[in-house]
């Protein structure tokens, strides 16, 4: 397993560790860059720089303050004593600040209507799911992202108290797709699972399991969508995957993974693909990481929607926009299923879930953002896979 925090090292990096990717929220802005509070884990009889500047001690822990410039810093701790040495590289993120993102998982229903609607609808937003998220985007700014099943099966059919059918995406008809492609600046949609169950699908799949399921859903977006609509990020389905797994999405273009990065209440790793519990501790108290043994970007998922009351709701996203290390991006997340009065655990007051939380963080001076919007890499943005119109 790697050891992303160095503990056998006999010096190493409290903060920033390998990887982490900072904001203006965390230091003091520069030109082009801020000065950022470097933490080290030294002996106590250790003389250490950071980057040539000297660090103070105090309790066991050594600190300094370095300029972090451009996108890329690496940032060098040396003990003059016993010559031990280690380094980090930190990634500046500055149009991270002020944004935020409304996704959604488990989507497939709504496309369902809009096919049975075809000959009825004269737009997508006719389907009253879809308008909830149009009414974000006009009135607060809200970009929307949309992490699709393949299918809807037999085995989520219990989840509903009507009778609902079976419906794949390569049944959805391409009639509105102008539209998806002239909302395409907002309204972005991507692979999420090949069904609703089993739960956790890749977390001991192959790689070639999850690239089957990922090429089946995106070759779907982009003939009933257009490839503008796709997108370089996604949640995979309950936030699980192995490490090759992972790796099958970085080749196919895959940029960035979100997640909760918590631990449920028995102590196991929630929504959070195969990083180690200190790892979890790690980026959920962060916007952003950056993995560099997978070269993936993963997002921290400050709060789910339809989660426990409305009032938890909001008291949850207060608690984040007041907490520094987690409110320059606010990414927040709902489940489709929740909008439908037949579905057993559905939230009458969905809409009110969705527009309230855009407009707290609208007045509170966010603007909507895609992760491809606010990363600075340009490869961060490059996404290879899909262009292609299917032929047959």
């Amino acid at each position: 397993m790697h050891d992303y925090f160095c503990l056998s090292d006999p010096i190493r990096f409290l903060f920033p560790i390998d990887g982490d990717c900072v904001n203006d929220r965390d230091g003091l802005p520069i030109e082009n860059g801020i000065l950022l509070p470097v933490r080290v884990k030294a002996p106590e009889n250790a003389d250490i720089s950071v980057s040539g500047t000297t660090a103070t001690y105090e309790n066991g822990v050594y600190t300094a303050t370095v300029p972090v410039t451009g996108y890329r810093t690496v940032i060098s701790a040396l003990d003059r004593v016993s010559g031990a040495e280690c380094t980090v590289a930190v990634y500046h993120m500055p149009d991270t600040v002020g944004k935020f993102r409304l996704s959604s998982d488990d989507n497939i229903l709504f496309l369902k209507d809009l096919n049975d609607k075809r000959d009825v609808y004269t737009s997508i937003f006719d389907n009253p799911y879809l308008a909830v998220y149009k009414k974000a985007h006009d009135l607060y700014s809200a970009k929307v992202h949309l992490n699709l099943f393949y299918e809807f099966s037999e085995t989520s059919k219990p989840d509903y108290s009507t009778p609902r059918e079976y419906f794949n995406l390569s049944m959805m008809t391409d009639r509105y797709k102008e539209e998806f492609r002239a909302n395409s600046d907002w309204l972005k949609l991507a692979f999420h699972s090949r069904a609703e169950r089993p739960d956790r699908p890749y977390q001991f799949a192959s790689p070639e399991e999850i690239t089957r399921d990922c090429i089946d859903v995106c070759r779907e977006i982009v003939r009933f969508a257009g490839a503008e609509c796709i997108s370089n990020s996604t949640t995979v389905h309950f936030g699980e995957a192995n490490r090759p797994c992972v790796r099958a999405l970085r080749s196919l273009g895959f940029r960035s993974l979100t997640g909760y990065f918590e631990h449920s209440k028995n102590g196991k790793p929630l929504v959070a693909y195969y990083a180690p519990d200190d790892l979890i501790d790690h980026v959920g108290e962060r916007d952003f990481f950056y993995d560099r043994t997978e070269d993936m970007l993963f997002g921290r998922i400050d709060l789910v929607l339809n989660l426990k009351t409305y009032d938890w709701v909001m008291e949850t996203l207060r608690d984040v926009v007041a907490t520094p290390t987690r409110n320059g991006f606010v990414s927040i997340m709902i489940h489709e299923q929740y909008f439908y009065p037949d579905y057993t655990a559905h939230r009458p007051d969905f809409e009110a879930r969705v527009l309230d939380a855009c407009k707290y963080l609208h007045e509170h001076g966010y603007v909507g953002a895609h992760i491809s919007d606010v990363t600075k890499e340009p490869d961060l943005n490059a996404f290879r896979a899909f262009h292609n119109e299917r032929k047959d």
